[in-house]
């Protein structure tokens, strides 16, 4: 009698061999490794140094490269050829990033727990140890071994690399930043350091290997020698196809005014998909366009520039996209394409793009472009300054003093101070403005003056800020605010300079400052000489207002008004 098999038996035992061959086909070893569970911040640094240090450096650093790129290929997709790229990558680094991560991947496909669990510990402790080290911004960089542990670290975190560049400069001589895109909101920069391969490549001769990285471009600091220079190591990487190094030297040529040259390098870099080539690309093909001796040339490299922005907003980048909402708002595309502006600029306002969200604020507190609306005005200029960029939070400031907002939130009084106990000036002011207001605070002449005092010692030889206090100290509608003596004698000390009296600006405020201390004679005499400037200059949007403050002096009256 024949007896078979039900079809779910079959499917069963199918599977069960299938395991078994697989953990025959597993190097033994990966379970002895998985079972070492914790790794000593000495123990990293003396596998960094020993590696460092090998004799065949440079052999292994290649080899480790390209393992720890496929790998990263294939880790989404065929998780089961992990196994053996994993051990490999373990035994020539045994501190890599990637190789940890790899076989984490492995095991936790194999729904192995115990390994799984191990790769995992040891992946945390060498990040935690990398960021015992750093922070990931440009001043404090993460220190790793090759670009994929940056990568890596991109995983998991679940964000997407979506670009890099190369970096040298004197505190970073050699940099790597990383552009990755998170599932939701905007890209993420981080900052990643390989100085430590300098002495390496160095040691072991690289610099020799190739006359034609003679001609990289030289090191940005000049304590560099030939042989530490990273732009050496830089070139190597662009010749094994590394887009982040064909980046670096797309922008170095751009920096130079080689855009023929530059656009070559960043071209072959943006098709693996590199954001910030694709952004460096339209910077230069704006700049062409400007240029351009015809029309024609002019509409090509237009085209090009616009093609850039596309595919870098494409991969999530909201400089692109307030960049080109600027050049659809002003017409740079044409009157039909002017709508999509706004659209744009909305989308990274989205993503919290500071710019994007002060721009909006603008539009909407002039009514250009849109109706005017100051309730989301306020609203957009109060997410930017959220964001505690320093001039997000000027801005805000100076739009809560102009619309005499009373019921602004004092965090925008905080958030002042802090930037004024940085010294800086500008934020003195609008804190007097305030102040002066109540704005935010309780209304106080005295801290008012404190603080606009206060900006005039920081920076007596800005004459914006001095013009500005001066103004507001002259003509100030609030009571018990002026200061007419203290506003002259800075004036007095700040006009003394040629350029300060080729300003119609400062020669009105001048001359407003005699008048508020008696002195017409001398008011209607500047006021003339501003007027005369302002002639000069062709500057009609001030003539105005010039002579209406000369007619007021010639009457023997001051000038009063709403400020700040």
């Amino acid at each position: 009698m024949h007896y078979s098999l039900h079809p779910t038996f079959r499917h069963l035992a199918g599977c069960f061999l299938s395991l078994i061959l697989l953990w025959l086909l597993v190097p033994e070893k990966l379970y002895a490794e998985a079972r070492e569970s914790r790794i000593s911040s000495k123990e990293i640094a003396q596998y960094r140094a020993n590696f460092l240090a090998d004799d065949d450096f440079l052999t292994k650093f290649k080899r480790l490269n390209e393992l720890e790129q496929q790998a990263l290929q294939l880790v989404d997709d065929e998780p089961l050829k992990l196994g053996s790229l994993g051990s490999a990558i373990l035994d020539i680094y045994p501190a890599s990033h990637t190789g940890h991560y790899i076989l984490r991947e492995f095991y936790a496909h194999l729904d192995t727990v115990e390994a799984h669990a191990n790769h995992s510990s040891m992946l945390e402790q060498l990040q935690s140890q990398m960021k015992a080290q750093g922070d990931g911004s440009s001043s404090s960089p993460y220190p790793i071994m090759t670009v994929y542990d940056a990568q890596t670290y991109a995983r998991t975190r679940q964000e997407s690399p979506v670009g890099a560049i190369y970096q040298s400069n004197r505190d970073l001589p050699l940099g790597y930043l990383m552009v990755s895109r998170p599932t939701q909101g905007a890209l993420v920069q981080t900052s990643f350091t390989l100085e430590h391969l300098l002495g390496a490549f160095s040691h072991n001769g690289a610099q020799s290997s190739d006359d034609a990285i003679r001609s990289a471009p030289p090191a940005a600091t000049a304590e560099f020698e030939y042989a530490n220079n990273p732009w050496v190591l830089i070139r190597l990487f662009a010749a094994d196809s590394d887009s982040a190094a064909q980046s670096a030297i797309g922008a170095y040529l751009a920096t130079m005014q080689k855009y023929d040259q530059a656009i070559g390098w960043l071209r072959v870099a943006s098709r693996s998909g590199n954001v910030l080539a694709n952004r460096l690309l339209a910077r230069i093909y704006f700049a062409k366009a400007d240029e351009a001796e015809t029309s024609a040339e002019e509409a090509e490299f237009k085209d090009l520039a616009l093609e850039n922005y596309m595919h870098a907003i494409a991969l999530g980048s909201a400089d692109a996209m307030y960049t080109l909402a600027n050049l659809y708002i002003n017409d740079y595309y044409g009157a039909d394409n002017k709508t999509a502006g706004l659209p744009l600029l909305e989308q990274a306002a989205d993503l919290d793009h500071t710019e994007a969200l002060i721009y909006l604020g603008h539009l909407y507190d002039t009514g250009n472009e849109v109706p005017q609306d100051r309730d989301k005005a306020d609203a957009y200029f109060a997410r930017a300054a959220a964001n505690d960029a320093p001039q997000a939070i000027l801005n805000y400031g100076r739009f809560l003093t102009a619309r005499k907002t009373l019921s602004a939130s004092p965090s925008i009084v905080a958030a002042l101070q802090r930037l004024a106990e940085d010294n800086q000036p500008e934020a003195m002011v609008v804190l007097g403005n305030l102040h002066a207001r109540g704005i935010g605070t309780k209304a106080s002449n005295r801290k008012a003056l404190r603080w606009y005092k206060r900006a005039v010692r920081e920076a007596p030889e800005n004459p914006d800020i001095v013009n500005e206090v001066a103004w507001t100290l002259t003509v100030s509608d609030i009571e018990g605010l002026q200061r007419n003596r203290y506003a002259k004698r800075i004036m007095d000390t700040m006009m003394q300079t040629d350029e300060s009296q080729q300003r119609p600006e400062y020669l009105d405020t001048w001359a407003a400052t005699h008048a508020a201390t008696g002195d017409f004679a001398q008011a209607v005499k500047l006021q003339q000489q501003a007027i005369s400037v302002a002639r000069e200059q062709q500057r009609s949007d001030v003539m105005d207002i010039l002579e209406k403050h000369l007619e007021k002096f010639e009457n023997g009256t001051t000038i009063t008004e709403s400020a700040p």
